[in-house]
C-alpha cells in the first residue's frame, strides 16, 4: 500500500524508518517513537506496523511495549496482527499468540498464509494438540490447507504434540511440498523416536539439502549411534558448521571426548556453538580443567560463550572450586545482560555454594526474580553441605509456604542437613514423608542419606537393617556408606559384613581394603590386616589417590600426597616445615593411627605430614594475599590429622581455611571448625 504524506513529513518518515532498519538500541527507538508521535504519524497502520515489527523482531525490542503499541492502533491491519502473534509465538508465553488469534477472529479480520504458521508454532511449543486441531479446522474452511507454509506448520505441530501419524497424513495428502516439508517430517519422525521411518523418508527425498543431512546425523546422534552418524557425515556432499557441531555433540554424548576434540580441531570454521559444545562436553564429562582451558582459548580468538556454555562453565568452576574463574563468568553474565533466569541463577547458586561462598549463593537466590523448585533445591543443598543445616531446614519450610512443591533433589538437601546436624529423628520424619505426603519415589540417594544420618549418629545396627531391607540393597554405594560409618565408630563387625556384601556385588574398592586393614591394625590383629592387604593386591586394586585442588591467582593447582612435581615444591616444603614448628607449640602431634601399619613410626609421620591438603594449604599461605581465605577441595574424606592441622593453622596464621571434602565443607577459623568435629 502507498500512503500519502505531506511533502515536509516525507524526509522525516524516511529517516525514521531507515533508523529502525538498522536495529538501534531500545532507548533510541523510544526517541524515534516520540518523534513520530510529534508529527502525528503514530496512528498510521503502516508506520505502526513497522514500529511493532522492531519491538517483536529486533534483539533490542520489547514484546510488552509492542503490546502497548498495538492497543493504540484504532484499526490494526493483518500485518500488525501477524507481527504481534509472531512475537508471542516465540516468547516464553506462547499462549498469548493463541489468545491474540481468537481476538483477531472476533474483529472479522481474515487470517492469511502468515497467520496460521505462527499460531501453529505456538500450539507446537505448548503441546496444545486440541487447539492445533481447531486451527486445522479453520484452515480447511478457509482453503489455507493448500498453502505450503501452513502445511509445514501443521506437520510440525502434530509431530511436536506426539501425533506423528497425523503429521504424516498431512504430508502424504498435501499437493504442495517443499524441502521444508520433507525436513519437518524427517525431524518429526526422529523427535518421536521413529528412526527407521526417518531413514526411509530420507532415502525417498527428491532433494537433500545440508539441513536434511544434518537432521539425519542428529537422529543417529540422538539414538547413540555415533558410528553411523560419522559415516553419514563422511558421505555429505557439502557441510556447514552445524554439521560439525552436531557430530561433536554426538561424540561428547557418548563420552568420546578425545574424538570430539579431534573433530573440533579439524573444523574449517567455528562459531560460538562449536566452542560451547566442547566446553559443555568437557564439563559434563568430568574434565572441568579442560573446560576452563577451552574457555581461555575461546577468548584468545575473540569468541564468547553462549547461554549453554555459561552454564557448563559454572559447572566446571563448581567441580574445581575455581572461585576466581566463577566470578569472571558471573561478571560476563552481568556485562552482557544475560537474563538471570532459573537455569543460570541455579548454576550460580551451585557454583558459589561449592566454592564455599554460601553468603554470595544466598544473595543470588534472594535476588532471583522467579524462584522455581530447582533454585530452591540448589540453595537448600548448598546450605546443608556448607554446615548451615538449621537455615536449610528453615528455608525448606519457607519454600513450602510459598507454594513450591519439593522434588527428589530438594529432599537430598533436606536429609543431608539433618545428617550433618545429627538430627536423626527429623531425618526419619522427612524420609517417611517423601512418598506418604509428596508422592516422591525414594531413590538410592535418599536411602544413602538416611544410612549416613544413622551411621554418623552411631546407630549402625539400625543403618544395617535399613540397607538390608531397602529396595536398593544391591546398590554398592549404600554398603560403602555403611562401611564408612563403621570406620568412624570403629565397629569392625559391621565393617566386615559391609565388605562381604561389596565382594558379593563385585564392587571392589581398593580404599575399602586399605581402611579395613588399618582397622584390624588398630586392634592389633596383624594377620588379618596383612590378609586384607594381600587380598587387595591379588585383585589388582588400588586405593583412590588423594588429591587436593587450590585456586591461586586464577589458576587451579593440583596436589597429591608426597607430590614434589609442583614448580614451587621447595618453597612449599620449607613452608610446611615452618608450619609444623609453629603449630607444635600449640600442642599439635601427628595422628598416625590410620597410616600404613607396616612401616616405622617415623615414616608414618612423614606420610601424614605430606597429605595433599597440607601441601595445598602451605601453597595457599605462600601465594595468596594476607587475610584472603584459603579454599581447598579434596576428592576424598579429610583425615583426622589434616583436620586438626587445619584448625591450628587457622589459629596460628589467623587465616580462614575452607576445605571441601567428599562429604561436607569445613570452615576453619580461630582454631575451630564449623563441623564441630562431627563429619
Amino acid at each position: 500500500m502507498i500512503h500519502s504524506y505531506s511533502l515536509h513529513i516525507v524526509p522525516t518518515l524516511i529517516a525514521c524508518l531507515s533508523i529502525l532498519q538498522s536495529s538501534p538500541s531500545f532507548a533510541h527507538f523510544l526517541q524515534i517513537h516520540a518523534h513520530i508521535i510529534r508529527h502525528y504519524l503514530a496512528g498510521d497502520p503502516f508506520i505502526a506496523g513497522k514500529l511493532l515489527e522492531f519491538c517483536v523482531a529486533s534483539p533490542q525490542g520489547s514484546l510488552s511495549y509492542a503490546r502497548k503499541l498495538f492497543e493504540g492502533i484504532l484499526q490494526p491491519n493483518i500485518f500488525s496482527w501477524n507481527t504481534l502473534i509472531r512475537g508471542h509465538a516465540g516468547s516464553p508465553n506462547p499462549n498469548g499468540a493463541l489468545l491474540l488469534f481468537r481476538s483477531m477472529l472476533s474483529t472479522d479480520t481474515v487470517p492469511n498464509s502468515h497467520t496460521y504458521p505462527f499460531a501453529l508454532k505456538a500450539c507446537a511449543r505448548l503441546f496444545a494438540f486440541k487447539q492445533g486441531e481447531q486451527l486445522h479446522g479453520f484452515m480447511l474452511k478457509s482453503g489455507a490447507e493448500s498453502d505450503v507454509f501452513s502445511i509445514n506448520g501443521l506437520i510440525g505441530m502434530y509431530c511436536a504434540c506426539g501425533h506423528v501419524d497425523l503429521g504424516q497424513k498431512v504430508f502424504d495428502t498435501s499437493n504442495v511440498r517443499d524441502v521444508v516439508s520433507w525436513n519437518s517430517m524427517l525431524s518429526g519422525f526422529i523427535d518421536c523416536g521413529f528412526l527407521d521411518r526417518a531413514q526411509n523418508l530420507f532415502a525417498e527425498m527428491p532433494e537433500r539439502g545440508i539441513v536434511s543431512w544434518n537432521v539425519m546425523i542428529n537422529g543417529y546422534v540422538k539414538f547413540g549411534d555415533v558410528k553411523v552418524a560419522q559415516e553419514l557425515f563422511d558421505r555429505m556432499p557439502d557441510r556447514n558448521v552445524e554439521s560439525w557441531n552436531t557430530l561433536i555433540a554426538g561424540y561428547a554424548k557418548c563420552g568420546q571426548l578425545d574424538m570430539a576434540r579431534k573433530l573440533f580441531d579439524e573444523m574449517p570454521m567455528r562459531n560460538a556453538v562449536s566452542w560451547s559444545a566442547m566446553i559443555s562436553a568437557y564439563a559434563q564429562g568430568e574434565r572441568p580443567s579442560d573446560a576452563l582451558r577451552m574457555f581461555a582459548e575461546m577468548k584468545m580468538v575473540g569468541a564468547w560463550p553462549n547461554y549453554a556454555a555459561v552454564v557448563s562453565l559454572l559447572s566446571a568452576c563448581s567441580q574445581l572450586g575455581a572461585l576466581d574463574m566463577g566470578r569472571k563468568v558471573h561478571s560476563y553474565v552481568e556485562r552482557n545482560k544475560m537474563k538471570m533466569d532459573s537455569v543460570i541463577g541455579t548454576a550460580l547458586i551451585d557454583m558459589y555454594s561449592k566454592c564455599g561462598c554460601i553468603d554470595k549463593a544466598f544473595e543470588i537466590f534472594s535476588n532471583l526474580p522467579h524462584k522455581d523448585v530447582f533454585s530452591w533445591s540448589a540453595i537448600i543443598n548448598g546450605l546443608a553441605v556448607n554446615g548451615h543445616g538449621a537455615k536449610a531446614l528453615k528455608l525448606f519450610d519457607r519454600m513450602k509456604e510459598d507454594g513450591v512443591r519439593p522434588n527428589e533433589v530438594t529432599f537430598v538437601g533436606v536429609l543431608c542437613a539433618c545428617s550433618h546436624g545429627g538430627l536423626v529423628a527429623l531425618a526419619k520424619h522427612y524420609f517417611n514423608s517423601m512418598s506418604a505426603v509428596y508422592g516422591i519415589e525414594l531413590k538410592s540417594v535418599h536411602y544413602g542419606c538416611m544410612v549416613d544420618a544413622l551411621g554418623r549418629a552411631g546407630l549402625l545396627h539400625e543403618a544395617k537393617i535399613l540397607v538390608e531391607t531397602s529396595p536398593w540393597k544391591g546398590n554398592p554405594v549404600l554398603w560403602v556408606t555403611l562401611f564408612g560409618a563403621s570406620w568412624i565408630h570403629g565397629n569392625l563387625k559391621v565393617a566386615e559384613m559391609a565388605v562381604e556384601r561389596l565382594i558379593e556385588l563385585k564392587r571392589d574398592d581398593g580404599g575399602v581394603y586399605v581402611i579395613l586393614s588399618n582397622m584390624y591394625a588398630m586392634k592389633g590383629m596383624w594377620n588379618k590386616a596383612r590378609e586384607a592387604r594381600m587380598l587387595m593386591k591379588s585383585k589388582g586394586l588400588n586405593k583412590e589417590r588423594s588429591r587436593s585442588l587450590i585456586e591461586v591467582c586464577g589458576i587451579v593447582h593440583e596436589f597429591f600426597v608426597g607430590n614434589q612435581s609442583h614448580p614451587e615444591s621447595p618453597k612449599i616444603y620449607r613452608k610446611l616445615d615452618e608450619i609444623f614448628m609453629r603449630i607444635r607449640i600449640e600442642g599439635y602431634g601427628p595422628n598416625t593411627r590410620l597410616a600404613l601399619f607396616d612401616v616405622e613410626e617415623e615414616e608414618k609421620e612423614n606420610l601424614v605430614a605430606h597429605h595433599s591438603e597440607k601441601l595445598a594449604i602451605a601453597f595457599g599461605l605462600i601465594g595468596m594475599c594476607a587475610k584472603e581465605a584459603i579454599r581447598v577441595i579434596k576428592n576424598i574424606r579429610v583425615c583426622k590429622d589434616c583436620h586438626a592441622f587445619a584448625k591450628l593453622v587457622s589459629k596460628v596464621y589467623e587465616r580462614d581455611i575452607i576445605l571441601r571434602d567428599r562429604n561436607v565443607f569445613h570452615y576453619f577459623r580461630g582454631g575451630s571448625c564449623s563441623c564441630g568435629d562431627y563429619w
